[in-house]
């Protein structure tokens, strides 16, 4: 539970700059990853496996951003592998799922009103992640 309270809070932290700025500070990512493998290991829960399982969800973001030359930003991709770090794999495969699916909506609403700037996914993984905690 406190692992899942400390994505929320990493989360709700970048949203207001990913909205504000279009870009994620590296610094607090790197920050809040070393607290996540902090955490693991008072907790007594690092396994490498796991935090290999963790980063999978990430580093396919991170991979889709080269793939796409950032339309999907790099900092999008490390910031679902911290969450990773934070909540685990699976929790995270989801909310990442989640979220492109809302972004998806929410690109289709702006394609149809004729918006063409670029769309801020951190908020997208926090709304993804309230309503994977919501409804599993």
């Amino acid at each position: 539970m406190a692992a899942n309270c400390a994505g929320l809070l990493f989360l709700a932290g970048l949203t207001a700059e990913d909205i504000r700025k279009r870009e994620i500070s590296v610094l607090k990512i790197m920050i809040a990853g070393f607290l996540a493998v902090l955490y693991r290991i008072g907790m007594g829960q690092f396994l490498l496996s796991e935090v290999i399982r963790g980063l999978v969800p990430g580093g396919i973001l991170i991979l889709l951003a080269f793939i796409t030359k950032e339309s999907i930003g790099y900092g999008d991709g490390m910031a679902a592998a911290v969450l990773g770090l934070w909540t685990g794999g699976w929790f995270t495969l989801k909310t990442v799922c989640t979220a492109v699916m809302l972004s998806g909506v929410w690109g289709l609403a702006c394609l149809i009103k004729k918006k063409t700037e670029p769309i801020p996914f951190i908020p997208f993984l926090l709304l993804g992640m309230e309503v994977v905690l919501a409804y599993g």
